[in-house]
This record gives C-alpha cells, sequence and structure tokens, in this order.
C-alpha cells in the first residue's frame, strides 16, 4: 500500500536554492568555459544499482517531482556577450522532461562489465550545451531482475557533497513510499528567452555603475587602504604570511608522473571496488587516522603493485585530491574546494607510514593560509584568452598521475521509484589526468569508482586487482590478528604468470 513520505517546507525550500545563485562563481565558471578542449571536459557521472526494476511510470513521476522541486534542473546556461560576467542559470523556456529521463535495456547476460561500459559511453558523451546540463537513465536487464540508474551532471552544477546533499532529500526510506508533498506551483508556460547579448549588456551596465566617480576617487580610497595596511601591522602580518603560503602553493610543483601513465586520450572506463565500511573504520582506528588516510594509503600502496607487476621503478607519483572549504553557511550544491598536489610516497612499503606521510601533508596544507588561492585567482584567469586558459589547465592537469576523492554518501537505505539503492559507484571526472578513483560510503559499504583514462591505464584488470590489493592491506591493520603477516586477500585470484615473461611491459 502506497503511504506518504512527509518533506517539510523547510526542506523544499532548500531544494528550491539548491545550486547556488543564477551567476556561477568564477571557479564554476572556469569548468564550463574550459570545455572548449574536449580533455577537460567536467561530466560526473552516478551509477547506482538497484535490487528490482522500478515501475517506469513511477521512475518518470519521481523526476517530474525532482524538477518542479529543483528549479536547477530545469535551467540552462547562457554565456554573456562581450565576456563580461560569468555564465548564468536562466529558465529553459523549452524544457522536456522526456530529453533529459531515457530509459534503456542492457544486452544478454546484462553483466556489470556491460553496465559500466554502457555508463563511460554516456560519461564521455558531451552534452548539448543549449539544454540543461543533466540526464538521467534507467538501464534495466542487470543480472539477477536487477536494473542500474546513471545520473550524468556537469560539475559546474555541483561538486559530489552538494550532489549528496540533494540526493539524501529526494530519495524516499520507504519502497512503498510514492506520493509526495507538490512544490509550490509555478509557471509552466513559455518564459521569456534570455540572450547571451541581453546579459552581456546588463553585466555591462552593472560594471559600468559600479566605478567610482571620478580617478581622483579611486586613488583616494587606494591611499586610505594603504594607511590602514600601514598603522594595522596585525592586518599587514597576515597579508604578508598570505602572500608567502600564496606563493608555496601556487609555485608548488609535482614530481614527474609516472612512465607508465604519461599517454593521454578523451576515452574513459569504469571499474570498481567494494569493501565494508565497518572495516574502513576498524583500520583508521586502530592507526589513529581517518577513513581517508587509508583510503589514500591503500591505493598508494596499490599503485606500487601495479609498477612491480609491470616492471616499472617508481618512488613517487604525482596526485591530486580536493579539500572542501564548505561551511554550515554555504548554499547546497555548487561547489566549493580546493585541490591539492601531493607527492605520494609509492616506495614506501609500510602502510602505516604512508598514513603518516599523508597525515602531515594534510595537517601542513590545511594550515596554509592561502588554500583557497586558485579559487582567488579564478576570477582573472576567466579574463584571459580561453585558448591559453586551457593550455594551463591541461599542462596542470595532465601532469597528474592520479586524482582522488571521498566523498561521505548517506549512511541509510533509500529507494528510487520503489526500487533499493545497492550501490552507488561515483565516477568523478578525470580532466586530462591519467585517472580518477572516488570512493563514496552507502549504508554501511564503501563504493570505490575508478574512471581510469585507457591510454595512460594499459591494464586496467590488473590495477584493479592490485588497488584492491593495497586496501586489504590497509584493513588488515584493523583486525586482530594484524600483527600476522599480512596476505592481501586478492592474491589468490592473481592469474597465472608466462615463466617466459616474468613482468608486464608498459606499452
Amino acid at each position: 500500500m502506497a503511504k506518504t513520505q512527509s518533506i517539510d517546507d523547510s526542506v523544499l525550500a532548500e531544494l528550491r536554492k539548491w545550486g547556488g545563485p543564477a551567476e556561477m562563481s568564477a571557479f564554476e565558471s572556469l569548468m564550463w568555459l574550459a570545455e572548449v578542449d574536449p580533455r577537460l571536459r567536467s561530466t560526473t557521472t552516478s551509477v547506482l544499482t538497484l535490487d528490482l526494476e522500478p515501475d517506469w511510470d513511477r521512475f518518470l513521476a519521481d523526476h517530474q517531482w525532482l524538477v518542479d522541486a529543483v528549479p536547477r534542473f530545469r535551467q540552462r546556461v547562457v554565456v554573456p556577450s562581450f565576456g563580461v560576467g560569468n555564465p548564468t542559470w536562466v529558465d529553459d523556456p523549452d524544457f522536456e522532461l522526456s530529453y533529459h529521463v531515457r530509459r534503456h535495456r542492457l544486452p544478454a547476460p546484462g553483466s556489470e562489465r556491460q553496465l559500466m561500459d554502457a555508463a563511460a559511453i554516456l560519461a564521455m558523451t558531451p552534452f548539448d550545451r543549449a539544454k540543461p546540463p543533466w540526464e538521467a537513465t534507467l538501464f534495466e536487464g542487470l543480472e539477477g531482475g536487477r536494473a542500474a540508474y546513471v545520473l550524468k551532471l556537469h560539475h559546474a552544477v555541483s561538486d559530489g557533497l552538494g550532489i549528496m546533499q540533494l540526493l539524501s532529500r529526494v530519495f524516499t526510506r520507504d519502497r512503498a513510499a510514492v506520493v509526495r508533498p507538490k512544490p509550490a506551483a509555478r509557471d509552466r508556460g513559455r518564459g521569456r528567452v534570455v540572450t547571451p547579448l541581453g546579459l552581456g549588456m546588463k553585466a555591462l551596465a552593472s560594471g559600468l555603475a559600479s566605478l567610482p566617480r571620478s580617478a581622483s576617487d579611486a586613488a583616494s580610497a587606494l591611499v586610505r587602504h594603504a594607511g590602514n595596511l600601514v598603522s594595522d601591522l596585525e592586518s599587514t602580518q597576515e597579508s604578508l604570511a598570505y602572500l608567502s603560503s600564496a606563493r608555496r602553493m601556487v609555485g608548488n610543483k609535482p614530481v614527474p608522473g609516472s612512465a607508465l601513465f604519461r599517454r593521454r586520450s578523451l576515452s574513459w572506463r569504469f571499474d570498481t571496488i567494494e569493501f565494508p565500511l565497518a572495516d574502513f573504520k576498524a583500520a583508521a582506528k586502530a592507526v589513529e587516522g581517518s577513513v581517508n588516510d587509508c583510503f589514500l594509503s591503500g591505493l598508494i600502496g596499490g599503485f606500487r603493485r601495479y609498477h612491480e607487476e609491470m616492471g616499472v621503478a617508481v618512488t613517487e607519483m604525482p596526485v591530486g585530491f580536493p579539500i572542501s572549504l564548505r561551511t554550515g553557511d554555504d548554499p547546497m550544491g555548487g561547489n566549493k574546494f580546493a585541490g591539492s598536489q601531493y607527492d605520494a610516497p609509492v616506495a614506501e612499503k609500510d602502510p602505516v607510514e604512508r598514513i603518516r606521510h599523508i597525515q602531515r601533508f594534510v595537517r601542513e596544507t590545511r594550515a596554509e593560509p592561502a588554500l583557497d588561492v586558485m579559487i582567488r585567482l579564478t576570477p582573472v584567469l576567466t579574463r584571459l584568452p580561453m585558448a591559453a586558459v586551457t593550455r594551463l589547465m591541461a599542462g596542470f592537469t595532465a601532469a597528474q598521475d592520479a586524482q582522488i576523492s571521498n566523498i561521505p554518501g548517506i549512511p541509510f537505505a533509500v529507494f528510487l521509484a520503489g526500487a533499493e539503492v545497492t550501490h552507488y559507484w561515483p565516477f568523478a571526472p578525470a580532466p586530462g589526468c591519467g585517472m580518477m578513483i572516488a570512493m563514496l560510503s552507502h549504508n554501511g559499504r564503501c563504493c570505490v569508482g575508478i574512471n581510469s583514462d585507457a591510454a595512460a591505464v594499459t591494464e586496467p584488470e590488473l590495477l584493479v586487482q592490485c588497488l584492491r590489493e593495497g586496501l586489504d592491506e590497509v584493513l588488515a591493520l584493523g583486525k586482530p590478528d594484524k600483527k600476522k603477516p599480512i596476505v592481501p586477500k586478492a592474491a589468490a585470484r592473481r592469474p597465472a604468470r608466462k615463466t617466459s615473461k616474468p613482468t608486464r611491459k608498459a606499452k
């Protein structure tokens, strides 16, 4: 019997504001504009496996409710003319739900590998930039009578934490919950069309109106500001400390990348690894660290194994990972994080020593006053010729062998159109780096999504196996017999090797 899941007015108010202001931040603008270079596409892809095939009409009704409750899902992006102002979200007067919500059936036997390959193809397909940049696809025919939900969303809409804020509020907590309060009534008619020229003129007029009344006013303000800095020693010291920190952050050059991961292409491959969240928490407690420390340490151990298997020596690897800058006052959705550049100690065999190294790095990085310096610089970058900016960005991301992210997920069971979400696989974009590895915790499971560049990772199955072994090594730290010699669980599954070829060679 169907029953109502109550959603109070405060949650509906949050959903209406999800995604933030209409005008993109400079950081989001850069992600949107930089896609003139295909290597820098910022498409996030969530692959959710469902325990059964949901009713299609109910599935459509849920998405109709979503786009009515969250205005951002009915909005497209308009870039102002004249190069003034940031790209802006505006209502799409021709919005059609049927374009964004789709349905496919996997060919028999409907394996997990077929699902991941199909999801990767969706992720590699560019958005129609004249429409709201999101797509939701239901894949039926997954083996075992199951289905999968693939949500494709442009990163300029939201980062991973923002997506979880949204889904934790719109998924139901009960399989039978089908009726939800209707959002506030909205005009479904054809609205006023917002053009790039119109936005450009508005931004230009606003910019002119905000200029000082005269050059002398500007000069006087500058002199007053300089005087205040001189008279306020504490402010001056803080400014100097920030500048010194900014120099360290911007001038931090990554170590040379691995010869194995040097090549780049426009082809992505999706792979997955799963572990119990309780095992990660036990390991973290045993070594007085965090789940994120253990996750990074395990992956670094996996990278070492992969290089050993491929017959390539490596000491360090350039790895990037985000540090969230969100506060309780920030709106839901949108993007609020800083990137960090980490020289991962791949040659270190002791997982605990790797954890300590990670802890020191994160502690020192978070203490940097200029942790947000790149976000502060983005308004300048968006005003430069985009061809020059994309060359700069592509050079920076291509220097990273891997980017790694850990996203706190939903800690309880949730349902979509009556089907339980059993796994939530996060596939973040790999914008020019060798691979992007993201972990999301979902209802007691740690779901690891690996998005690898097919040219950089020539042996993806071996990489997954080695990463699993590296993670198993770290998880063993939380078990009672952790002092015994660690034998990775996946070692028994290693394929037999030919004696005439002791190691794999990089292609």
